[in-house]
């Protein structure tokens, strides 16, 4: 049975103050109003967040790209530093959008440093630092700190929006040659204060010969004017294998600076062969590549032969270029005087070398000759006296960029040398693969300071070692044999980003 409903006034009353019939729409209006400063706030501290994110990011991204410009410029060549500080302030600009002030990100500092510690949570100390261009090999780019704008009230978390913003990058470039005869070279001015990068530059230095030689002995110790041979091949560099890699045009081959290379140490035979043909000179198993294009020689092959001789002193009838032996009337690159009479006081000649002959046997009717800049003049007595004669590398450069290399085909009959400089023996002629075949880049290492650093010696090294630099060395001659397995070259210089062929230059932020 259901209850009356009562409408009495004290009923009514009584709801009211218990609640039941209280409105609940005014409570919406006291959460909204209580929500929406937070809601507010949360939006703007997100706002500033992101703003703060881009301008780090933006400082970031600006410090890494301008410590990868002024990194690729760092090759050690005496004005590196100061292209690399060119590159970072001048070749690139950055902005950003969202701090106070200009919008232009700008460097702060620039520091050049000769190593880094081995670990990146390390500081590098203040002793890595160096102002030598031959020495950089790191720069570190610090960009000026930018005070970020936010709108986030500062009453509130002051911290926060007085938030300054800075960034730094390090960089570093490894060289990286590939497609090169596996060859490492002591570093010849290791120790002396002159660094090979600045001896590069010097023209005195670039006419200077070098008698580079394996040691008498496996056992005995690398030092300044030894040479040695290279492992590419993991492990697997046979003789054979190795003397291909040192004869063929663009060998399967590729050297890093940071990595270190491995040596090939032990007797191996058949180099001199490897080598020589390069000079258009097919001896031993290397003879059945007189016609194969990748084993061209270069187009300059002077080196002092000429065509057999007959018991009375003439020339053989019908005899090929390939039969040419070192003639006496022929005149091949000469070698420092000093090598020749035996005063040279190291490996390293003095530069000077008999050029007034040369000239007088390979260029007859020559009065003058200009090359890199100077210009060397016959005298009254018809001599080209000189205390400083030029590169040899410079000369044969001359000759092949002329259309003036010894013999015949260019002097005719007015030739004095019975040696024909071109090549005579490859069926094809000189290669077309490579810019120069009596140029090989080679490894540098620091020899003395291997050897010092290990008890068993450099030869019995097993790991990577590592590589200073990697340079050109022009050939001069054939290689010897035997206990004549010397190679006379000059340095011409460092490799050059863009102009040879073999340098590539991975430049990488590293911390």
């Amino acid at each position: 049975m259901r209850l009356p409903r009562s409408n009495s006034t004290t009923s009514i009353f009584k709801d009211f103050l218990t609640g039941t019939t209280r409105a609940t729409a005014g409570s919406v209006a006291v959460w909204v109003a209580m929500s929406t400063p937070v809601l507010v706030g949360g939006a703007t501290l997100s706002v500033d967040m992101a703003r703060v994110y881009n301008v780090d990011a933006d400082l970031q991204s600006a410090a890494d790209a301008l410590s990868r410009a002024g990194a690729a410029e760092l090759d050690q060549r005496g004005d590196a530093t100061t292209r690399a500080s060119r590159a970072i302030l001048q070749l690139l600009s950055h902005d950003e959008k969202f701090a106070k002030g200009s919008s232009a990100i700008e460097v702060d500092t620039i520091t050049y440093f000769k190593q880094l510690p081995a670990n990146d949570y390390e500081d590098i100390p203040t002793s890595y630092r160096t102002t030598n261009a031959s020495e950089a090999r790191y720069v570190e780019v610090k960009i000026k700190p930018k005070d970020v704008a936010t709108i986030f009230p500062s009453s509130f978390m002051k911290k926060l929006t007085d938030t300054t913003l800075d960034a730094h990058s390090v960089a570093g470039m490894d060289e990286v040659v590939c497609g090169t005869a596996p060859v490492f070279i002591c570093n010849p001015r290791e120790g002396l204060s002159e660094t090979i990068y600045e001896a590069m530059e010097d023209p005195a230095f670039k006419r200077t010969q070098f008698k580079l030689k394996t040691p008498n002995n496996v056992s005995d110790p690398y030092g300044r004017g030894n040479f040695g041979w290279l492992d590419p091949f993991g492990g697997n560099s046979g003789a054979s294998k190795l003397a291909d890699a040192i004869a063929i045009d663009i060998p399967p081959t590729c050297y890093s600076q940071s990595k270190g290379v491995v040596l090939r140490t032990g007797n191996i035979a058949s180099m001199s062969a490897a080598v020589n043909t390069r000079f258009d000179i097919y001896e031993g198993s290397f003879k059945k590549y007189s016609s194969d294009p990748r084993y061209a020689p270069a187009e300059n092959v002077v080196k002092g032969y000429g065509p057999p001789l007959k018991g009375n002193g003439q020339p053989k009838k019908n005899a090929s270029g390939c039969d040419s032996l070192p003639s006496p009337q022929a005149f091949a690159m000469p070698r420092d005087t000093c090598f020749n009479d035996s005063t040279c006081s190291s490996r390293q000649g003095t530069g000077a070398w008999d050029f007034n002959t040369y000239m007088q046997v390979n260029h007859p009717g020559f009065h003058s000759i200009t090359l890199e800049g100077v210009t060397y003049s016959k005298d009254n007595l018809g001599q080209f006296t000189t205390r400083n004669p030029p590169s040899r590398y410079s000369l044969y450069r001359w000759e092949i960029d002329n259309n003036c290399i010894p013999g015949a085909k260019t002097y005719g009959s007015n030739a004095i040398t019975p040696e024909e400089g071109t090549p005579q023996c490859h069926s094809s002629g000189h290669s077309t693969t490579v810019a120069d075949r009596r140029v090989i880049t080679v490894a540098v290492l620091n020899c003395l300071e291997i050897e010092s650093s290990s008890a068993a010696g450099m030869s019995k090294q097993s790991g990577p070692l590592p590589v200073e630099t990697f340079v050109k060395v022009f050939l001069t001659e054939p290689m010897g044999a035997g206990q004549e397995n010397v190679i006379y070259g000059e340095i011409v210089g460092p490799l050059v980003k863009g102009k040879d062929s073999e340098a590539n230059e991975l430049v990488a932020v590293v911390r």
